[in-house]
């Protein structure tokens, strides 16, 4: 079989919209490379048919629409290019290898043959079906603070769930309950798959929001791997959301975006316990866990 590959450049802040639309339109898998600090390369494979022109009318609409929303898509490029391969879609998947993160946490996708080992804590998710597989760095570095933060009685929320594997990860490190929240309608039901599939669901309220609106309750960790430009207004109100001594984990941040970061974060009552970097493609990105002073509490 002849494949179409399609691969938009956009902005990191449109990156997640832009996958999210390419998985609606039935791609094989999305890969995601970091152009630099402010662009991304996204490139999906489609059977080469008829429908191929369908597509990249639709992508050229998304993109041009995306600013309507507040969502700068510069540069917002599509290319297309024929692939000759038969035995292209094995060789995608053989890209995704299962892949240890942390001490314990080995991320795998639905079709490895995992041995069972009580030691380690298996998270099984597909890279072709939503944003957050462990792939990306800022992935990586949320769940390597997770791992060494969750404990047994945590209430926790999930900002930005995506695939859900952050509260996959929180529930199987032992959290009680997740509420996971998620502002784009299409990644619902993709987490909702992935909880089921990863036994987690009956401790997880998953739900449609903007960050911590419309959500009751307190939490001892709130987590959330998304944008700096999302994180920094929410960072006020997950102050309010905390129990005493409570935890916040961000990961997103470009190196150049931290100091923003942290100090919007101190200005609100917290201190910074753990600041982890990865780099990837030239692009260095940053992970933060941080701690609700006991002083900022009534």
């Amino acid at each position: 079989m002849d494949w179409a590959r399609i691969t938009v450049t956009t902005s990191q802040e449109a990156s997640e919209a832009v996958a999210n639309l390419l998985f609606e339109l039935s791609a094989t898998g999305v890969e995601l490379k970091d152009k630099d600090t402010s662009t991304v390369y996204l490139i999906a494979h489609y059977p080469l048919d008829d429908r191929v022109g369908a597509r990249m009318g639709k992508l050229r609409d998304f993109l041009t629409e995306l600013p309507t929303w507040g969502i700068q898509s510069h540069p917002a490029t599509i290319d297309l290019e024929h692939v000759k391969s038969e035995n292209w879609e094995e060789a995608w998947k053989s890209a995704f290898p299962p892949r240890r993160v942390g001490r314990r946490l080995i991320i795998a996708p639905t079709w490895s043959d995992i041995p069972d080992d009580k030691t380690e804590i298996l998270i099984q998710l597909d890279p072709g079906l939503a944003f957050g597989t462990g792939y990306h760095p800022t992935t990586r570095l949320t769940l390597e603070l997770l791992e060494r933060t969750v404990a047994s009685h945590h209430q926790v929320a999930d900002i930005g769930t995506g695939s859900g594997i952050l509260t996959i990860a929180a529930i199987k490190l032992g959290a009680k309950h997740v509420d996971a929240i998620e502002i784009d309608p299409t990644a619902i039901p993709v987490a909702a798959v992935n909880f089921q599939a990863n036994g987690v669901a009956s401790q997880v309220r998953l739900s449609q929001g903007d960050g911590l609106k419309g959500i009751e309750g307190k939490y001892h960790l709130i987590i959330g791997n998304i944008l700096t430009k999302a994180i920094l207004p929410l960072i006020p109100s997950c102050a309010q959301r905390l129990y005493p001594e409570g935890i916040v984990i961000f990961s997103g941040i470009l190196e150049t975006e931290f100091a923003q970061v942290k100090s919007v974060l101190e200005a609100n009552h917290f201190q910074c316990l753990e600041i982890e970097s990865e780099s990837e493609d030239n692009v260095t990105w940053v992970g933060i866990k941080a701690t609700l002073r006991s002083t900022a509490m009534p």
